[in-house]
């Protein structure tokens, strides 16, 4: 299985586990060479204070032209019980996604941004979630799916250069 998964996707850091009380912004991930990406937010409560999950895009990783808060089409969460229920339910299309403010436990939230949602110009997108307590913990992986073409499958294009 480990080698499937590494011929057939390219996985990345969005941001690395931190608090939440300034919030996190990921890196510029360039999906030039694949068909989408696949957001993986896991947040650990410790206080009841949510904040609005959102994806941005650009036109390089350097955040060239950069327009905030897209449409996410297809996402879904497991919302404060992660541990006893792996059911994930999914949300309607909306550029932000309020996560839970209940102060107990943990969520996972899933956002699939295909390539094809991002318009012409733009090839670079990243996950934002917006401040809520020091006492919540995030962290984000990305996986881009997908190689567009025979380049991006032998050399497994980089994710975060252009």
């Amino acid at each position: 299985m480990l080698n499937i998964l590494l011929e057939q996707v390219k996985i990345c850091e969005g941001w690395k586990p931190q608090t939440m009380g300034s919030g996190a912004t990921g890196d510029w991930l360039n999906l030039k060479g694949y068909s989408g990406v696949l957001f993986i937010v896991s947040i650990t409560q410790g206080n009841a204070s949510g904040g609005a999950l959102t994806v941005d895009k650009a036109k390089a990783t350097a955040g060239t032209s950069p327009s905030a808060g897209i449409t996410m089409n297809n996402w879904a969460a497991c919302v404060d019980a992660p541990q006893t229920s792996d059911a994930f339910t999914k949300g309607a299309a909306a550029a932000s996604i309020a996560t839970s403010a209940t102060g107990s436990g943990s969520s996972i939230y899933l956002i699939d941004v295909p390539a094809s949602d991002l318009g012409d110009t733009y090839n670079c997108v990243r996950a934002v979630l917006a401040s809520s307590s020091a006492s919540n913990i995030s962290a984000c992986q990305a996986v881009l799916y997908g190689p567009r073409n025979a380049q991006a499958i032998a050399k497994m294009l980089s994710g975060i250069a252009d």
